[in-house]
């Protein structure tokens, strides 16, 4: 496969979020209609109004779509390569260049000169399809007429097909469920995790609960920072051969500290709500039970449950770090006190000390 295959989706990607689009060069100078068959546009006596599309190539003309289709019909060709991320290609006619499809579909029934790339991609090729390059299809169906002609090299890695929703692509609803199980993944890493921390450091977890209600806006800032400077730190050590594994030590390290936090803060969730709610104390496992049962349900929200697990992860963090991981030990430790001076008693002697008059300077 040509490494410019692979080069056209990343440029697209780049380009998007780097600056704004720019004409191709054949609308510039006013191509015929023998030279490029604009993607998406609908013949003159079709009512439809024509799609609107992002042109993302200042050399060439290759048609970049985002969510959007991109036609070839029947009886025209099209001199470059065509792209289409979150959208659909649909080839009738003769496209000279490659075509790529990132998450979402392919319908080719005319003639590719290049190559076709398909990532999370459903792919369908009629009899009269001919592709002279290769066909690359990475997580997505494939379905292929036995008249459809293909020069090159076949490749197609469905990994998907294990996963009952995504069978038939990368679609958006298959990524609403994807997204949903993999929240659901890690809801239970986590609740795992919790009960864990909650059977090992009990009196950790209570130390950290009772210091939040009054640091927490201290523990908001120490997260943010904490999390700064391990990013910070784990990229300077990523950059030498030999501090690798101590970024990932302190990848995990920052995430056990991270979990105490949550987890605390999890208690003191369950446990104010059996008190205010339920008008009654909970044990220590209810009270984290209970306030995971809240976390999950607010965290499978869409969006939503996103920024509130980042929140609570940095609350976590903070809190945390602010209280020594729980211990009763603060951070700074005071020094020593100095006992008061203490003035020593007179040494016994025989008779009666001498008195002094007022006045007088004798000795």
């Amino acid at each position: 496969m040509k490494p410019r295959v692979l080069a056209v989706p990343v440029a697209a990607i780049l380009l998007l979020s780097a600056g704004p689009a720019y004409p191709s060069p054949a609308h510039e100078r006013g191509a015929s209609p023998r030279a490029t068959a604009t993607p998406g546009v609908q013949d003159e006596g079709d009512a439809e109004s024509p799609r609107r599309h992002i042109h993302l190539s200042r050399d060439r003309a290759s048609q970049v779509t985002i969510s959007d289709e991109a036609d070839v019909p029947a009886g025209t060709v099209h001199h470059d390569d065509i792209v289409a991320i979150f959208g659909s290609v649909r080839v009738a006619g003769e496209v000279t260049g490659d075509v790529v499809v990132v998450m979402g579909s392919i319908e080719i029934t005319g003639k590719v000169d290049g190559e076709v790339v398909g990532i999370m991609s459903a792919t369908r090729l009629s009899d009269q399809a001919e592709i002279d390059g290769d066909l690359v299809m990475v997580g997505g169906p494939l379905e292929r007429a036995p008249g459809a002609r293909i020069g090159g090299e076949t490749v197609n890695l469905n990994f998907l097909q294990a996963v009952p929703f995504l069978r038939h692509g990368f679609t958006w609803h298959a990524l609403f469920w994807f997204c949903f199980l993999l929240k659901l993944a890690k809801l239970a890493g986590l609740f795992l995790v919790v009960l864990l921390i909650a059977a090992l450091v009990p009196r950790r977890l209570s130390l950290v609960a009772t210091a939040f209600p009054s640091r927490w806006g201290m523990a908001i800032l120490a997260g943010l920072l904490s999390y700064c400077a391990a990013v910070v730190l784990c990229f300077v050590l990523f950059a030498t051969l030999i501090g690798i594994p101590l970024a990932l030590a302190l990848a995990l390290t920052v995430k056990l500290i991270k979990w105490i936090g949550v987890a605390s803060i999890l208690y003191l969730l369950g446990h104010t709500i059996g008190r205010n709610v339920l008008k009654r104390e909970l044990s220590h496992f209810a009270a984290v039970l209970g306030g995971f049962a809240v976390y999950a349900v607010i965290y499978l929200v869409p969006i939503f449950g996103g920024l509130f697990a980042g929140a609570v992860s940095v609350l976590g963090l903070g809190i945390a770090v602010l209280t020594r991981f729980g211990s009763e030990e603060p951070w700074r430790k005071q020094g020593p006190q100095t006992p008061p001076a203490t003035v020593p008693p007179p040494a016994p002697g025989t008779g009666t000390p001498p008195a002094y008059a007022p006045g007088t300077g004798g000795s």
